[in-house]
């Protein structure tokens, strides 16, 4: 059994395998700030202890800012009985954040990742028979959107970069048109 495990496991680690929720973040990400805006968004202290947990220093003078926007839950109906009440509803979560780096004077100047948005959805079956077991599981949803939107968060950390501006060119570009084929007549003759 050892003797298959053995290349087995050095199989998965050469092609680049990874559990889920595992994430290996830049050596320039091991010092940052993480800031929300505003107010206390119940996503902070989760993405905290576990930005804590992959070795990131969080420094609220750090270079680096992670700044988290704003976090939204939404709950709709998807459907009803034929009486009109409510048999399941759409829970929805979204949080918008960004990562600058700072200048000298303090100022957020250098984006390594422009605002983006992380939209996570969940169904949820309403039973009037067992409404506290209907709240206990929309709050088990809730906690495990938030989970999911760290995770996603921490993976699109993992390929920030300094964003370049594209600026235009310092001499224009002079036109040179490349040589194309003559076309040839493609026409049907009936």
């Amino acid at each position: 059994m050892r003797l298959f495990m053995i290349p087995f496991l050095i199989l998965l680690t050469s092609c680049g395998f990874h559990l889920r929720g595992s994430v290996q973040l830049p050596p320039e990400l091991d010092d940052m700030a993480v800031r929300d805006a505003g107010g206390t968004t119940d996503l902070l202290p989760e993405l905290k202890s576990r930005l804590k947990n992959e070795g990131i220093n969080l420094n609220a003078t750090a270079e680096l800012v992670l700044q988290l926007r704003a976090e939204q839950y939404g709950k709709r109906v998807l459907s009803v009985d034929s009486s009109g009440r409510a048999q399941e509803y759409g829970l929805s979560y979204s949080v918008r954040f960004s990562l600058k780096k700072r200048d000298v004077a303090g100022k957020e100047s250098v984006v390594w990742l422009n605002e983006q948005t992380i939209t996570l959805t969940r169904d949820l079956r309403f039973d009037s028979g067992a409404v506290l077991g209907t709240e206990n599981e929309q709050s088990q949803l809730r906690k495990e959107m938030r989970r999911d939107a760290v995770l996603q968060i921490l993976q699109r950390l993992q390929k920030a970069k300094p964003v370049v501006s594209e600026s235009l060119p310092s001499k224009p570009v002079p036109f040179k048109p490349t040589p194309s084929k003559p076309m040839s007549p493609n026409v049907d003759k009936q």
